[in-house]
């Protein structure tokens, strides 16, 4: 891709997924009291700082993207001026709000059961595997997976519910998945259910 064609979809990436949320950023600094003309400077670095991303592939949730772009704006405003409305500081956690990142007890324990279910995934006897990395893993529809692989629709339907049903007869069975970070933990979720 060209530099040109980067910076345009890096723009419309910003045009159509973080503008839309400007409003609410703007009430939520609002809410942390931050003054009418911080809030303009605040929401301008923010989109100074998406601008210069490299790209925008690792974003899954533009909101919480801007949300947690702001938070770190707002804090390094704060590192220099020193100086704290007890009101910002007291309301600043409402950013965590649209902070979608799991904490890292839930991040580990994910990483551990991916890694678990990928190892799994290459066992599989080979064509069920092929099958269920291109259904699954790659998100390929059942017709063009049947069409890479030369095979018909009937056999990646066939493949895909037997390579689920391997993986999690197994993962049921796992001592690995009574030691996860309970549901009820901050951020927690379940990759595999």
């Amino acid at each position: 891709m060209t530099a040109a064609n980067s910076r345009a979809a890096l723009l419309a990436f910003v045009g159509t997924q973080i503008l839309p949320h400007e409003a609410d950023l703007r009430r939520m600094l609002t809410r942390l009291g931050v003054k009418a003309h911080e809030r303009d400077d605040i929401v301008q670095e923010v989109y100074c700082r998406l601008l210069r991303l490299d790209g925008v592939d690792h974003i899954d949730d533009p909101r919480a993207y801007l949300f947690r772009t702001a938070r770190n704006v707002v804090l390094a405003q704060i590192r220099r001026n020193r100086v704290v409305s007890i009101m910002t500081m007291q309301n600043l956690d409402d950013l965590h709000v649209a902070d979608a990142m799991p904490n890292p007890e839930t991040a580990t324990a994910a990483r551990v059961e991916l890694n678990q279910v990928l190892g799994l995934i290459r066992d599989l006897p080979e064509r069920c595997r092929q099958v269920f990395e291109l259904r699954k893993v790659h998100g390929l529809s059942q017709a063009e997976t049947a069409a890479r692989l030369g095979v018909s629709e009937n056999i990646v339907e066939k493949e895909t519910a037997k390579g689920l049903t391997a993986i999690l007869k197994t993962l049921s069975a796992s001592p690995l998945l009574t030691k996860r970070v309970p549901a009820s933990a901050p951020g927690a979720r379940h990759v595999v259910d």
